[in-house]
């Protein structure tokens, strides 16, 4: 997809289903990657996590989301309650357009399902205490970005890793990974 982006190209890649949680009792969370069609042609919303101890994603990049609680009835319900919570959208008042596959994290063992929204609306984001910062970042962008090698302080030391570089923000680990699906990079 050089050059720009196209909703109704990945709208026809989506699952539609709500998915079954996994039976292995691996941790679940869900995302929800939030676009918004009136910016730039389609932009993504994504945080800076706050920093705090004990958080293995303290810092980092991230869409809106979390682990699902007991009260979740499906995926879809941990992102919509993740993105009330952390940046004050009610994704059930816009458009459910699908998820991406099931993402494994590399070393936490935990398993993320994606869902994207299309806004129908404007929105006001308003970060709670998990989140430091919000941005949009153009799709049209992130599908022109190449990935660097960069290195980055993790909970186990100082990495190299793949990542993208958007106004000095670096976006890698499982937010990359989710942006290559997004992006439909193999």
């Amino acid at each position: 997809m050089a050059g720009n982006f196209e909703l109704e190209r990945l709208r026809k890649r989506l699952h539609t289903a709500v998915l079954p949680e996994p039976s292995d009792g691996m941790p679940v969370a869900a995302v929800a990657i939030i676009l918004d069609p009136n910016k730039r042609g389609a932009a993504v919303l994504l945080i800076r996590r706050s920093e705090r101890a004990g958080d293995p994603w303290s810092g980092q990049i991230a869409f809106p989301g979390g682990r699902k609680a007991p009260s979740d009835r499906d995926f879809l319900e941990t992102a919509m309650r993740e993105a009330k919570e952390e940046v004050g959208i009610e994704l059930r008042e816009h458009e459910l357009l699908g998820s991406l596959p099931l993402v494994q994290t590399r070393t936490r063992r935990v398993q993320v399902m994606p869902y994207a929204f299309q806004l129908r609306g404007p929105v006001s984001v308003h970060g709670n205490q998990e989140v430091a910062e919000s941005f949009w970042v153009p799709l049209s962008v992130l599908a022109n970005i190449r990935a660097t090698k960069t290195k980055v302080d993790d909970v186990e030391g100082r990495l190299s890793v793949e990542a993208y570089i958007y106004n000095a923000h670096v976006i890698w680990g499982l937010t990359f990974r989710i942006i290559n699906l997004l992006l439909d990079r193999k």
